[in-house]
């Protein structure tokens, strides 16, 4: 009986499993949903603690990985021209590049990157500061304060988590693609002009429009996470970095998930 009865038993364990891993994007999203309430309440009062957060977070996700996200973007724009220099002039095709850096660097490459960069810094950052402050109780002291901790905490970091994707993204493009254009002057001593004028008659608006749209989402679903894991750590302190493995973990499935979807919807 206990043979004949497997199939039961491997369906309902399977079926668990999905339902767990269907509930947590349902949990975000209701999380996320609280934050946006709480930003409503972006009164006079406490304003000044409110602007302060927000500007702290910006330093430190926008200001501070300026040149982390500079170096990366010079790398990453040097390479594209070399290999795809490289392979197309095989092919006669050398003249091509700047379509290349157009789909690379703005469609993919330039989000998914940028995103990377701030899910490792800042949301790890934000998990282990949250889940600090839940662990050691500082949560229930803010709300004994009468503070909404979402608002105090979460609204101006959410804020300032998708305006520096933003600057970032468009830090990385524009190094990019200049490092690209040296690359080029330097391999196939292309005019610089030459390259412009093929970028700006290749770009188009929606090319902007999804590498901004993929960014700030990858910014967004980033600060939703790890602030949702750091405010549910529950235990001692030893909780926290298997806490943020988790939110780093399904801030990557999540953003590539995301980045997916929007390709597919804009270009297919």
């Amino acid at each position: 009986m206990a043979i004949a009865g497997w199939p039961m038993t491997l369906a309902g364990t399977l079926g668990r499993w999905v339902m767990t891993r269907l509930r947590r994007p349902g949990e975000l999203a209701g999380f996320a949903w609280v934050c946006l309430k709480a930003m409503g309440g972006w009164g006079s009062r406490g304003r000044r603690l409110l602007w302060r957060n927000f500007v702290s977070q910006l330093y430190f996700t926008a200001v501070q990985s300026f040149w982390i996200v500079l170096v990366l973007a010079l790398l990453v724009g040097a390479v594209v021209v070399i290999q795809g220099y490289t392979q197309l002039s095989k092919v006669g095709g050398q003249f091509a590049l700047t379509q290349l850096l157009i789909v690379v660097i703005i469609r993919e490459l330039g989000p998914i990157l940028t995103g990377l960069v701030i899910i490792l810094r800042s949301g790890s950052a934000i998990t282990i500061e949250m889940g600090y402050m839940t662990v050691l109780r500082e949560m229930e002291g803010i709300e004994m304060l009468g503070i909404d901790p979402l608002r105090l905490l979460a609204v101006p970091r959410l804020a300032a988590m998708v305006l520096s994707s933003v600057m970032l993204l468009i830090v990385f493009v524009v190094v990019a693609v200049f490092g690209g254009f040296a690359g080029a002057r330097m391999l196939a001593n292309v005019s610089f002009w030459a390259l412009w004028h093929d970028l700006a008659a290749g770009l188009s608006g929606w090319d902007l429009v999804v590498g901004l749209a993929k960014v700030m989402i990858f910014g967004l679903v980033t600060c939703v996470v790890c602030l949702y894991q750091g405010f549910t750590v529950r235990g001692a302190v030893t909780a926290i970095p298997p806490q943020v493995s988790r939110a780093l973990l399904e801030c990557f499935i999540y953003s590539f998930t995301a980045n997916l979807v929007i390709s597919v919807f804009f270009y297919l």
